[in-house]
Order: C-alpha cells, then structure tokens, then sequence
C-alpha cells in the first residue's frame, strides 16, 4: 500500500475534498499582489504565474504601530486603519513597475468583527486608487481548497498551508528570508484563486472575440 506521507500534496487534496485541484495551466499568465487585510495583521504577497508553475516573489506583514494599538475603541480602530493606509501605499509604491494587477479580501457580511476587515480592505481601496480588485474568502477557499467550509467541516490554517504550499514553495525552503504564516498564505490563497477566475474570463473574452469574428 502506498504510504500517505509519499503521496503530493495536490493528490491527497483531490482524495480528501473529491474535486480536481487546478493544474498550473488554470491560473493566468500575469503577476498579481494580494492584501489579506485587517487592523491588526495584514498579510502580503506578490506571485508571477507562468502557466507551467508559480514563483513567490516577495512577502511581506503589516502590522499597526504601537501607539495605535495602544488606543481602544473606534479612536484605536481608526489609527491602526491610518497605519494600514500608510504600509499599503508603502508596498505598493515599492512594486507598482513589477505589477499592476492588486487584489484584497471582500469584508464579509456577517461573522467577528467584520468592521476590522471592513476599515481595513478601505484602506487598501484607498491606497490603490480603488484599483483593487475585491475577492470573496469563500470563494478562494472553494477553489484553491476544495470547499469553502462550514461549521461542521471548517476549513482550517492547516488545509490552507496544505493547498497554497502544493503551487508555491516556502521561502524558507528557497533560502529567502520572508514572513510565511498564516495571513502570508491567505493572501496566497486569494492571489491564486484571482489567478483562477483572470484565467476563466481571459477564455470567455477569447470565445466573444472568436463568434464576433465568425
């Protein structure tokens, strides 16, 4: 019998979950730098898919300085949004000539302090000139995961590390030295799954082109 611990990460996914992990060939050709934004810990990440695999190129977490941290209430919320604003625009004006396309995570509707992604995912808007492009959680995690969970079966860190590390190596494993927790592979995730869908419109608009052609 094979030994689990032998077989790729992409085929145990597909035997856990029963659907077929994306193949390199499903992202778009293009680099993509994502947000996963909140008051407190906003993951960053830029990825390049070349279509035959996808190369990490930069990392990175912005956090709220002390003195923002230290007020409470909105007063507190609104200066940790001010530093969110402030290392968004920072990231950005450091990668605006290596990529263009930018994407964050769609605050949800209901669910724990939703106002932290809420103000936080403004700020980004803010930073990017409304440029950026909005990519809902669930959806991320039902089509780079499997399923986009539930109470009864969540979808939990682990399985993220698990899905975002069968497409993207660890820095740590390339020899680079760049944050690789679980807000980095969030961003990961809603990166990938942008890729995804870009890939999906990219032949949709390709067949319009071709009927208006015929």
């Amino acid at each position: 019998m094979k030994n689990q611990l032998a077989i790729p990460a992409v085929e145990r996914i597909a035997r856990r979950n029963a659907f077929r992990p994306p193949s390199f060939e499903d992202f778009a050709v293009t680099t993509v730098q994502a947000f996963d934004q909140s008051l407190n810990n906003t993951g960053v990440v830029i990825l390049r898919s070349y279509g035959t695999g996808i190369t990490l190129l930069a990392t990175g977490m912005i956090r709220p300085s002390a003195g923002a941290t230290d007020q409470v209430s909105w007063e507190g919320n609104y200066a940790r949004a001010e530093d969110i604003y402030e290392g968004v625009a920072y990231h950005r004006k450091g990668y605006a000539s290596m990529v263009e396309n930018v994407v964050y995570e769609r605050p949800p509707v209901h669910g724990k302090r939703t106002e932290s992604i809420i103000l936080a995912g403004r700020e980004v808007h803010r930073a990017t000139g409304g440029k950026a492009v909005m990519v809902d959680n669930r959806h991320a995690k039902k089509l780079v995961v499997g399923r986009a969970g539930s109470s009864q079966n969540p979808v939990t860190k682990a399985h993220v590390k698990e899905a975002v590390e069968a497409y993207i190596t660890p820095p740590e494993a390339s020899g680079k030295l760049m944050p690789w927790n679980e807000h980095v592979r969030d961003a990961c995730m809603l990166a990938l799954a942008w890729l995804l869908d870009e890939k999906q419109r990219q032949a949709q608009e390709a067949v319009v082109e071709l009927e208006a052609a015929a």
